[in-house]
């Protein structure tokens, strides 16, 4: 067999050998989000489970014709593309996403239409290798918080609600990221795909086990949060309480898809097995290969490959003092610190924090970041503009205000504490002299200036005020609007 299919197998490793070279990094700080963060350490499972489905099929596979196909091309010269935008800007996204669609599109490439339609489940199923899903976080932890108070209301618990926090007489809890169920939101969903595939034939009963690992994850989320608040207003905070709740988080996971894969086992198709020992000798199919095709692909990666490590080659990891840099005035500061938000960020070349005084009153900070892009990173969800623990996210929306002839959108978030304080903050990004209000777009500039082989340094401004009327709502807007302006106006100045 080996003999036989000698050319094309060969053929089928130099392209493999391709993708690690162009994808080592983004492969590298892809395993690394597996082993360290938990909602991910299933990442390490899904290509060997998809090879070993592959190997269930080797029957079907066998006897499938196979030669080499153009279309994937399609997706592989855009995932090309992707992934050295990805390093370019550091996007690690790109980079998972761009790696982990090409190693199924190149394996698709070299077996044919036919015989990857025979495999289909298996290469999808290498996707859910991307690390994607934290962005759900906010969401999720929204859902659990409303869906936890309706219950805790609809059986007469008393209860007040400031944001994420839930206040019952013996005591708070805070809906926090841990809270949220997306590690087994995400663990659900590809247990779920998993059980559909090997289990189910019916359409309908794909359809429904699918749309029942996305919905019966959250809704157990929100009945743990709601029994964990229950358990410790009937004890009295004597249980639940602490790394309680962690511990019955672990076992309700369990509970959860037990019950999950019980409601697949009730509605499952009852498939006769095949004995192995009256199996049919295997009729071989043909796999032709071409030569051009691989040597088109192998192009393709191999300028990939140079042009990717071309960009990590110029980088320099050279700081920014952040002496004289900063937009803000003497006569604006004021001493004292008003706000601690407890911001942090993930290895800045500076960080300055000066306090503002707002008509007369010591009321509002303003915190300067700056990075160099290379050695660290400007935009990143890594750079917390305050501390989880001390705040939590009342509401937000979305202000804009005319700076020079130009109207800028912002993000406004309203943060709220324990013990009821509220502040309002708004941030923003400056690089090479232009301002962002918005994250995606910083990122994209950044990259650009990569590509193009300009420095990606800027800095992040975060604005923060106490408020507490629709005086200081105004107040604040008007100051942000001046900030913003005054600078850009900085940032021309120095560029003259």
């Amino acid at each position: 067999m080996f003999e036989q299919y000698k050319k094309a197998y060969l053929q089928l490793g130099i392209t493999f050998v391709f993708w690690v070279l162009l994808c080592w990094q983004g492969i590298v700080s892809a395993a690394e989000i597996w082993w360290t963060n938990d909602i991910f350490n299933h990442g390490f499972l899904i290509i060997p489970a998809s090879l070993y489905l592959i190997y269930l099929n080797r029957d079907r596979l066998l006897q499938t014709e196979k030669r080499h196909a153009l279309l994937p091309l399609l997706f592989i010269v855009p995932s090309c593309l992707l992934y050295v935008v990805g390093v370019a800007g550091d996007i690690q996204l790109f980079m998972h996403t761009a790696a982990f669609v090409m190693l199924p599109s190149l394996i698709w490439l070299n077996l044919g239409h036919r015989a990857a339609k025979t495999i289909a489940f298996p290469l999808l199923f290498m996707l859910f290798s991307i690390p994607v899903g934290e962005q759900l976080i906010p969401y999720l932890q929204e859902i659990a918080a409303d869906g936890s108070v309706a219950l805790l209301r609809f059986t007469g618990i008393p209860l007040y609600r400031n944001g994420l926090y839930l206040d019952i007489p013996q005591g708070r809890f805070l809906v926090a990221e841990a809270c949220s169920g997306v590690s087994f939101f995400i663990a659900s969903i590809v247990i779920g795909f998993l059980y559909t595939y090997l289990n189910l034939r019916s359409l309908k009963k794909q359809l429904f086990f699918v749309l029942l690992s996305f919905i019966f994850p959250v809704a157990a989320n929100i009945v743990r949060i709601y029994g964990i608040i229950l358990i410790a207003y009937h004890t009295d905070m004597e249980h639940a309480a602490g790394a309680d709740h962690l511990i019955y988080g672990w076992f309700f996971f369990a509970f959860v898809i037990v019950c999950l894969i019980a409601i697949g086992e009730f509605i499952r198709d009852k498939v006769e097995q095949k004995s192995a020992n009256g199996r049919e000798a295997l009729e071989v199919g043909v796999w032709s290969t071409n030569s051009k095709i691989v040597s088109l692909v192998a192009v393709i990666l191999m300028s990939c490959v140079a042009w990717t490590y071309s960009i990590i080659q110029v980088r320099t990891s050279e700081g920014i003092a952040a002496s004289s840099l900063s937009f803000i005035d003497q006569s604006m500061r004021c001493v004292g610190d008003p706000i601690v938000l407890g911001s942090s960020f993930r290895e800045p070349d500076d960080v300055l924090r000066n306090s503002l005084h707002i008509d007369g009153e010591c009321k509002a900070n303003v915190t300067e970041a700056w990075f160099n892009g290379y050695s660290n990173e400007l935009v990143t969800d890594l750079n917390r503009a305050y501390d989880q623990h001390r705040w939590t996210l009342l509401s937000y929306k979305d202000a804009s205000f005319q700076v020079g002839d130009e109207a800028l959108s912002i993000r406004i978030d309203t943060l709220t504490s324990p013990i009821g304080q509220q502040v309002m903050l708004v941030r923003w990004y400056n690089l090479g002299g232009y301002v962002f209000t918005d994250r995606i777009h910083a990122k994209l500039f950044g990259t650009v200036q990569v590509l193009r082989g300009n420095s990606p340094e800027g800095k992040l401004v975060i604005f923060s005020m106490n408020v507490e009327n629709d005086m200081d709502e105004t107040r604040f807007l008007n100051v942000a609007a001046e900030l913003v302006s005054k600078d850009i106006n900085h940032s021309v100045s120095d560029v003259d």
